[in-house]
């Protein structure tokens, strides 16, 4: 035979293939499909070589039962049918198609009624020749296993072999016979059992059923169980095991809050225990995976430190373990700074109450409140102390009204303290000034100082400009001058102008002429005279009595009418006098309660204005 390889064509030519020279000549799946000879169909032939020959439509031809022949008939032209019985065999193989002449298959169910018997030969029935009769009796004989019944409906008597599993314990005790239902003994178990450490780095495997004789094997590897207390990075490792890993020898060292650490061997969690060694398989695998072991608290922090007292005082403090909350206050005072900013609690040493939900104490209470006075100097300093309790920050400005007389005494300022203080000197001079003349007098003369309120005393009082009549001792001459050549004049003659009474002021200056001293002789002689007239030697003068004027009272007669009417007016005068006080007290307390209303207001404003709201 050649084995060269080489590619062929089938034979009618469709396919390529590389094969071997000894099968060049070969077939292929499809059909030919190669027009034939008519001219109008195709060859449906599998793959052949050669001529396809004539169109099998051609020539002589049959109507579908075959009972009819026809002969020169086109391919392309359908048969006609005869109209007679079909008559062919049906596929029970019995009866005949009862049809007329048709084209396609005949009926595949054959209808006719026929009398049949069931398989077991119970029962016997008239059916339709396509359905098969079946009993509802079920065989009772037992399999070739000689463990189960056939309880196959309407069996025959031959009953097919068992098909439910043999479910059997082997005697590896461990697995069960897979085989179907059979008699006799179980074959062996075919299976191995694997053998291995805890991680399944080292095994071996032994037949199933011989595993209790053996033993884990010791595998040289680390365990892969990380620790879960906190030495996880510095514990020493140990190697593969079955079972819990040992506990951790190392100090906790876990840090307390207080800043202390725990000097302990460790207590922390534990990893979950691997499961232990067993020769017999699990039936079951776990449906939950173990739970780590819980590690345990640290103990309070047994140190012993230095605490201070609930209230913080430097040189209270005692020797307590770290880890007891107990507070104590010490005997001294509290000292803290109330909320004034001014003065020192002065209760026994306390807790101070906090708003913070962490932080409580039993011995927790407010600091006393300041109810003093308030104490402190005003800025700019004024007489008036301050109205509020004793208060942190700086007093309210003072509104207190003043009163400052001007310069010269002429009006009085009311003006507010706080704006009256905080001038300076020269601004306080300018405002208590009323803006008029002076209006006092001056010091060496009768005249009032012409210069605008001012303060101290008034400037150039021997520079009066005003006239003064001047006049002689005898009053007759007399002259204008300047009240300062007046003032000049009395310091010549060697006196001083501030004891001249006013009445006198500028008299006896002018000196006298002859015919004025000639007058004051004849008057001194003429008032001599006088004198002597009314006053005579060793009388003296005795004061006259007025009379009093006698009153005469006249007995006048009253009549009843007069009398009642009197009464009358008295009775609607004294009615008149209530109602008139009544409403006078209704009107004034209204006043008084309009007057406190606005007075409440005036406040609130002028509180408003010093205080703004931000």
């Amino acid at each position: 035979m050649c084995r060269k390889k080489g590619v062929y064509k089938c034979q009618c030519g469709k396919v390529e293939l590389e094969r071997e020279c000894c099968e060049r000549i070969f077939r292929c799946e499809n059909p030919c499909q190669k027009l034939l000879g008519c001219g109008r169909h195709v060859c449906e032939r599998g793959c052949h070589k050669g001529n396809c020959g004539e169109c099998p439509l051609q020539g002589k031809r049959t109507c579908p039962c075959g009972k009819r022949v026809y002969e020169g008939m086109a391919c392309d032209v359908a048969v006609p049918l005869c109209g007679a019985t079909c008559d062919k065999l049906l596929s029970c193989g019995f009866h005949r198609c009862p049809e007329r002449c048709h084209r396609g298959p005949c009926i595949e169910t054959c209808r006719t009624v026929v009398t049949k018997s069931c398989r077991c030969g119970s029962a016997r029935k008239q059916i339709p020749c396509y359905q098969d009769l079946t009993c509802e009796r079920k065989c009772q004989k037992v399999r070739d296993c000689g463990r189960h019944a056939c309880k196959r409906r309407c069996c025959d008597g031959d009953c097919p072999p068992c098909s439910e599993i043999c479910d059997r314990r082997l005697r590896c005790r461990n697995h069960k016979c897979p085989a179907p239902c059979h008699r006799g003994a179980c074959s062996p178990c075919p299976l191995m059992v694997m053998i291995s450490c805890s991680c399944g780095e080292t095994h071996f495997e032994v037949p199933c059923g011989t595993e209790t004789e053996q033993k884990p094997p010791k595998c040289p590897k680390r365990c892969r169980v990380a620790p879960l207390c906190t030495h996880r990075l510095i514990c020493k490792p140990h190697k593969c095991h079955y079972g819990a890993c040992p506990p951790c020898r190392l100090i906790c060292d876990e840090e307390y809050s207080c800043g202390h650490k725990c000097k302990l061997r460790c207590h922390g969690p534990r990893p979950p225990a691997l499961p232990e060694f067993t020769l017999k398989p699990k039936k079951k695998k776990s449906s939950h995976e173990a739970e780590h072991i819980p590690g345990t608290l640290c103990p309070p922090c047994p140190e012993l430190v230095w605490r201070s007292c609930v209230g913080n005082h430097i040189g209270a403090e005692r020797m307590m373990i770290c880890s007891n909350p107990a507070e104590f206050s010490c005997d001294n005072l509290c000292g803290t700074l109330l909320s004034c900013g001014n003065h020192y609690c002065t209760k026994i040493c306390h807790a101070l109450k906090s708003d913070s939900k962490s932080y409580s104490s039993v011995l927790a209470e407010s600091c006393e409140e300041c109810n003093l006075p308030c104490q402190k100097e005003r800025s700019p300093p004024c007489p008036h102390p301050c109205p509020l309790v004793c208060h942190p920050g700086e007093c309210p400005p003072c509104h207190s009204l003043i009163k400052r007389a001007c310069h010269c005494g002429a009006m009085v300022h009311a003006l507010k303290c706080i704006y009256y203080n905080s001038l300076d000197e020269r601004e306080q001079v300018a405002v208590r000034s009323c803006g008029g003349p002076c209006h006092r007098k001056l010091p060496n003369c009768t005249h009032l100082c012409p210069e605008i309120c001012h303060r101290g005393q008034c400037p150039s009082p021997d520079k009066c400009s005003k006239k003064v009549i001047v006049r002689c001792g005898c009053q007759t001459l007399k002259k204008e001058w300047s009240c300062k050549d007046v003032q000049e004049a009395y310091r010549n003659a060697g006196s001083d102008p501030k004891d001249v009474p006013k009445t006198q002021f500028g008299l006896g200056l002018l000196p006298c002429d002859p015919d004025c001293r000639s007058k004051m002789k004849i008057t001194d002689s003429e008032l001599q005279l006088r004198k002597s007239k009314k006053e005579p030697d060793g009388e003296k003068p005795v004061a006259k009595r007025r009379r009093r004027r006698e009153r005469v009272q006249e007995d006048k007669k009253v009549s009843r009418l007069q009398v009642i009417s009197g009464a009358t007016r008295k009775v609607l005068l004294i009615v008149i006098i209530l109602v008139t006080l009544i409403a006078v007290a209704y009107c004034g307390y209204n006043g008084l309660l309009w007057l406190s209303d606005w007075m409440n207001e005036a406040e609130l404003q002028r509180q408003r204005r010093i205080y703004p709201r931000i």
